[in-house]
């Protein structure tokens, strides 16, 4: 996999969620004026018991990108993932680490973008399939 360079939307996310088979939701939410856009996507587990609310920010940039989901993942605390790719960057809820890692790996989200969790006020990056220079 190479690093993609062109700019992305939730669409993109989108996709590859449904090319998993996975049920996905789309919700658009307003933002202020300067924010980056918001939209969230809402997942249905592999295992089908729950759907994963997952914040999708489209911004100029994948240097914005990646500090708009280092900020999030140290703002909101351990137990908070997230993965970026391009210009997007997706918030996942809190949870376990085990849990937090099955669900980006049962989905393949650790492979469409570049994984990371938040841990004892720090973020750590996860190696996958996808990375950026």
């Amino acid at each position: 996999m190479r690093p993609d360079y062109g700019t992305l939307n939730e669409s993109s996310l989108v996709a590859f969620l449904q090319s998993q088979q996975l049920s996905v939701r789309v919700e658009r939410q307003p933002v202020e004026p300067g924010k980056p856009e918001l939209v969230f996507v809402f997942v249905s587990a592999p295992s089908g018991s729950q759907t994963i609310p997952l914040r999708v920010a489209m911004l100029k940039t994948p240097d914005e990108a990646g500090r708009d989901l280092y900020d999030a993942l140290l703002q909101h605390g351990s137990g908070v993932w997230g993965v970026h790719r391009a210009n997007v960057a997706v918030l996942g809820p809190p949870g376990s680490p085990d849990d937090d890692l099955a669900f980006a790996a049962k989905t393949r989200l650790a492979c469409w973008g570049t994984f990371t969790i938040a841990e004892g006020g720090d973020a750590v990056v996860i190696p996958g399939g996808y990375a950026e220079p």
